[in-house]
């Protein structure tokens, strides 16, 4: 199990050239824009503003548990050994419970934030999706109705074959879940696979790697995969990487080896996901990778 920092993030390089965060733009033509789609701009910009403002309220709540947070941790390191002596039992428990208390409410407000900044994501997909589906509507209309050319050869095949996954490590059998938190870890931002020293590690979809090193932190050797989606996966504690920064990847290619390097309790992979425009490493701000691994065709164990 992977031993994470209470706030510390992974300060990696990133190549300039492979780490284009922004998708390319569509170019659209207002002239053929159909009239009753500007009814439904304005609803769906309320509704991301309003995404966009219940974010910022659960940053902030984050942010102030963050702070509760250290100042208990901070109370508890001032206090010396000859003051501990002092502290009667009640004192003690009632200093752990405070302790407890800032901690849960750290966990909770990380929560909620994740939720608020899918939510956002959310309503920002459903607008794009809502733009791109009229433009090819009126695509549809504008084309000449003796051009039958939608037999197309690249029509059906755009999606480049077969978009299922492969699991990162043989079985994927998982040691600890995202969330969890122990001795260990204050709140586990991934998912550790079981697997020996030595396990070939891939890449469960294709992309381009971001980084491949150790910074030397917590995460050891660690390679970073931006892929198709926009999301970004990190395998870290690697005992040898495979790839570079700026290579293109394929699904199942080996990318590196299970090891235990960086703050890691025996061998094993840790696995984080990142949403698009999240730098990885800003371990707050993974998300959960079981239901991106399951959409792509991963089952866990």
């Amino acid at each position: 199990m992977s031993a994470l920092p209470e706030t510390s993030t992974v300060a990696a390089p990133i190549e300039k050239a492979t780490d284009q965060q922004s998708a390319p733009k569509t170019e659209t033509y207002p002239a053929f824009d159909r009239p009753e789609a500007a009814t439904d701009r304005p609803a769906r910009t309320a509704a991301l503003r309003d995404a966009i403002v219940k974010e910022q309220a659960a940053q902030r709540d984050e942010s102030l548990a963050k702070t509760a947070d250290e100042v208990s941790r901070a109370a508890e390191l001032a206090s010396g050994n000859a003051r501990q002596r002092e502290l009667t039992a009640v004192g003690r428990a009632s200093r752990e419970v405070g302790a407890r208390i800032a901690a849960e409410n750290l966990r909770r407000a990380i929560a909620a934030r994740v939720a608020a900044a899918s939510r956002r994501q959310a309503v920002e997909r459903s607008s794009k999706d809502s733009e791109v589906s009229s433009s090819k509507d009126q695509g549809t209309r504008n084309a000449s109705p003796g051009s039958s050319g939608s037999s197309d050869s690249g029509g059906t095949g755009s999606g480049g074959g077969s978009t299922a996954g492969v699991s990162p490590v043989p079985g994927a059998v998982v040691g600890a879940h995202f969330g969890e938190y122990g001795s260990w870890s204050r709140y586990h931002t991934g998912l550790d696979f079981r697997a020996a020293y030595g396990t070939p590690i891939r890449a469960v979809k294709s992309g381009v790697v971001l980084y491949a090193g150790n910074s030397g932190n917590w995460a050891g050797n660690h390679v970073a995969i931006k892929h198709g989606d926009g999301k970004t996966t990190m395998s870290s504690h690697m005992s040898s990487m495979a790839v570079r920064a700026g290579e293109t990847v394929q699904a199942g290619q080996v990318i590196g080896r299970v090891g235990e390097t960086g703050r890691a309790f025996g061998a094993h992979l840790h696995f984080e996901l990142y949403p698009e425009g999240v730098k990885y490493g800003d371990v707050y701000k993974a998300i959960n990778p079981q239901p991106w691994l399951k959409a792509n065709g991963v089952t866990t164990h």
